[in-house]
């Protein structure tokens, strides 16, 4: 993520400890943790942060998947990989089709189309333009098509959804080059890319931009919302926002769209969800080697857009460094709950609907302090909007190691969708092959001795801890 027209000081904090629970996650049947790097990269030790799914709805067996993983061609790569599965989850290979050089920066993608057509939105190597790209079948060795490119923005985020023979495809992005620093904007394409149209969705004034986080959500009877940071002033790393939900009720067809929720308080677009908000900008590695600043995530019930979800992460207190919000809407955006669930020291919230209503909240949690203290990605499930909830511990591996190589550490987002009875998200973390860090058990391709707990190479040498991606599934409660 990247800021442009202020200035904003690096801080580093210490982590607050959390209560850690001692008793063994509940294991549960028909969950499956699956680790992304395929037996042929088994040598690797790059740090595969922020990873991002997309599914294919007419197909469960197809799904694409990204992180920041190099080209394994080298240097003189002119493209950077994604991982595809045609087995549901169960295997990955990489397909080397992004025009970018051995990787990208940000990359977010979703499938359409009948046959499938991914997707993507990157920040291409060098240089960091977008680039918005399309493949007609994302299994094919073929370079992505280029549809559309520009320069200075940030955390392209991708949503698609069909509409008869047509796919619409809404990119979430941060613009720099938008006027006014009204910088939250959405690349509309009504013609599966073949144009896009970026239209801006802030109408208040900024402290020069909006925050990075920009993300669309869409049902199925075409209302889309998009959650923004409305960043509204600075004191030293300190920024103070309001955290925004526009809506469109017509798929953003018209041409002043995302106008149709306004505040009562000013009676301008964009529902003020929570106002004056603490947003600790850390460019540094402060929470468990990560960064902090642009969590944000959306989800609308799909068949029910009335429901929807957002959540964010703020500082709430002295002793906090990051705090999780929960709210919910049944009235289309117009009305917000109060917090539902808060998660002190937690990051990438990622939120999904069931086709039953089901609410799923996938997060990154810091527990302990110091060389004990563990990332814990877990999953969430509730029926009655958080008042009560499933938890499935997916990953509770070391915080301290291995060393960051970059920030971000593990990834300003991860991903969460449902599909049917499922939900299926992806997360990264520590890749060290022990049984007691992934309590629902886990699935290796890449070479590993479990019980010395190694990385092997494919020679059978010993490898240095890294972060990989992981895919998962779990089933919905009924």
């Amino acid at each position: 993520m990247r800021v442009r027209g202020i200035v904003v000081a690096a801080a580093v904090c210490v982590a607050c400890e959390a209560p850690v629970s001692h008793a063994p996650p509940a294991k549960l049947t028909g969950v499956r943790v699956v680790d992304l790097i395929p037996v042929s990269l088994s040598g690797e030790t790059w740090q595969d942060a922020e990873p991002f799914l997309a599914l294919y709805a007419a197909n469960p067996q197809l799904m694409a998947a990204s992180a920041f993983t190099p080209n394994p061609g080298g240097s003189a790569s002119a493209t950077a990989p994604i991982f595809v599965s045609d087995d549901g989850g169960d295997s990955w290979t990489l397909r080397n089709t992004l025009p970018s050089q051995v990787m990208t920066a940000d990359i977010t993608h979703a499938v359409g189309g009948n046959p499938p057509v991914l997707y993507a939105g990157i920040m291409k190597v060098p240089g960091f333009p977008l680039n918005e790209l399309k493949a007609s079948d994302f299994f094919s060795p073929a370079t992505m098509t280029l549809q559309s490119s520009r320069a200075d923005i940030d955390q392209p985020f991708v949503r698609t959804t069909g509409v008869g023979s047509a796919d619409r495809v809404y990119i979430g992005l941060n613009d720099f080059d938008a006027p006014d620093g009204r910088t939250a904007t959405v690349d509309v394409s009504l013609n599966g890319g073949a144009t896009y149209t970026s239209r801006r969705i802030e109408t208040r004034g900024t402290l020069g931009q909006n925050g990075p986080s920009i993300r669309p959500a869409v049902a199925q009877d075409h209302t889309v919302y998009v959650a923004y940071f409305g960043w509204r002033s600075q004191t030293g790393s300190d920024v103070t926002s309001d955290v925004v939900v526009v809506r469109d009720d017509s798929g953003a067809i018209g041409a002043t769209p995302f106008r149709d929720l306004l505040d009562p308080s000013d009676h301008l677009p964009g529902r003020l969800v929570a106002t004056h908000v603490t947003i600790p900008w850390s460019n540094a590695p402060t929470l468990g080697q990560e960064r902090i600043g642009s969590t944000l995530a959306i989800a609308v019930d799909g068949p029910h857009s009335d429901n929807v979800y957002v959540a964010w992460a703020d500082r709430v207190g002295t002793g906090d460094i990051y705090t999780v919000h929960v709210r919910r809407s049944t009235d289309r955006g117009a009305t917000w709950s109060g917090d539902l669930r808060t998660l002190t020291n937690a990051t990438d919230a990622s939120l999904a609907v069931s086709t039953n209503g089901t609410a799923g909240l996938l997060y990154q949690q810091v527990t302990g302090t110091g060389s004990t203290s563990r990332w814990v990605t877990r999953l969430e499930q509730s029926r009655d909007g958080f008042t009560t909830h499933q938890d499935v511990v997916l990953a509770t591996v070391p915080a301290a190691t291995p060393t960051f190589q970059f920030l971000p550490y593990i990834g300003d987002y991860n991903g969460l969708l449902a599909r049917g009875n499922q939900f299926l998200g992806i997360f990264s973390a520590n890749n060290t092959p022990d049984s007691t860090n992934f309590p629902q058990g886990v699935v290796y391709q890449r070479r590993v001795d479990l019980p010395t707990h190694r990385l092997l190479d494919g020679s059978g040498a010993a490898v240095a801890v890294s972060i990989d991606p992981f895919f998962f599934s779990v089933p919905v409660l009924p």
